[in-house]
């Protein structure tokens, strides 16, 4: 029995670890210009990927904008961000739909060029993209906002 469950626990560990970012990885969260928000606390970003939180404080709907499953944006939002897996986050999402609430909106891309322009061309939309991709000219309309009042690169910035 003691074996089972050491191969348990050795098989969930390497499941998190295959999702989990480069540690030297720095995201950012960004969104359309216009979006009021400019600041949000990690647990707000944390409610609005989880689909707690399916609303800007304008009432407008949250529309996720999600990188593809192999991307280092998706493993930090797996494994870090909301340290859970794609399979049991896929539930959660399904699980509030389920209950007769309005469904989270989410919109999966294969590169942060591509998350950059959906979220320059939609309003409502929020994405989590490599920090290193801001440079890209894609990205370059949009507005990064500051976690815990931190920016990418300033001192106790949480998105790493």
């Amino acid at each position: 029995m003691g074996h089972i469950l050491r191969l348990i626990a050795a098989l969930l560990a390497a499941a998190m670890l295959h999702y989990a970012a480069d540690p030297a990885a720095a995201f950012a969260a960004v969104v359309h210009p216009s979006n009021a928000t400019r600041d949000l606390h990690l647990r707000d970003l944390t409610s609005l990927f989880e689909g707690a939180n399916r609303q800007w404080p304008n009432r407008s709907g949250v529309v996720l904008v999600e990188r593809d499953a192999g991307s280092a944006p998706f493993r930090y939002l797996m494994g870090r961000l909301l340290n859970t897996t794609p399979g049991e986050y896929k539930r959660s999402l399904q699980n509030i739909e389920y209950r007769g609430e309005t469904p989270v909106s989410i919109k999966i891309l294969n590169s942060d060029a591509a998350a950059c322009q959906y979220v320059f061309n939609v309003p409502s939309a929020i994405a989590i993209v490599e920090t290193a991709s801001l440079a890209l000219p894609a990205c370059g309309g949009i507005q990064v906002l500051r976690i815990d009042g931190k920016l990418p690169g300033e001192e106790g910035y949480r998105l790493k």
